[in-house]
């Protein structure tokens, strides 16, 4: 029971802070960054604190770095992002516990939509490619995903109904075949 109250004391100080700033209160109060700490009470007769995460803002209020930490208080790892003028997230790259950098992300964009992203490996080499397409509506109706060799292994179409809200995403395998089928449907 005592582990249950714990536990729930601990998800519901996490949520808080997740939610405690929204990006306008941010860019309002001028905050910096946040560190959410772990007070863990009566750990072997005594209390431990340690550190659970860190966010680090710009002054529009975005992440531009995000650290993780594990229940002992060591670092877990980073993930550190650039945003263009629209405050798209243009680059994302992961480091782990060592400081060494495990993925890259880079994100195009046209005007307002994503329309490549590329994944990289810890050595810089390119891992995937997913490729965006859209309707003159600005709907995003398929997603392209290439391997490193530059061979498609996932194609996902999109549909939507005449209010522009989406109905329907199915995935297809590098062969073709229809592997995933996702239904969406809106209660008025």
């Amino acid at each position: 029971m005592k582990l249950i109250f714990k536990l729930i004391i601990i998800l519901f100080s996490f949520n808080i802070s997740l939610f405690a700033q929204t990006k306008k209160e941010v860019r309002k109060y001028k905050i910096k960054s946040t560190t959410v700490t772990v007070v863990d009470s009566k750990v072997e007769g005594k209390e431990k604190k340690g550190k659970d995460s860190y966010q680090k803002y710009d002054a529009n209020g975005n992440v531009v770095e995000e650290e993780e930490y594990n229940k002992d208080g060591s670092f877990k790892k980073k993930e550190a992002r650039k945003y263009n003028k629209n405050n798209d997230v243009i680059e994302e790259i992961i480091y782990d516990e060592k400081g060494a950098v495990t993925k890259k992300t880079t994100t195009e964009y046209n005007d307002k939509n994503p329309t490549t992203e590329i994944v990289y490996d810890s050595k810089g080499k390119i891992v995937q490619k997913t490729i965006f397409s859209y309707n003159a509506r600005g709907e995003k109706i398929q997603e392209l995903t290439y391997d490193e060799k530059g061979k498609i292994i996932k194609k996902s179409l999109y549909t939507y109904d005449k209010n522009g809200l989406k109905t329907e995403k199915k995935t297809y395998d590098s062969n073709g075949d229809l592997i995933l089928t996702k239904k969406y449907t809106y209660e008025y």
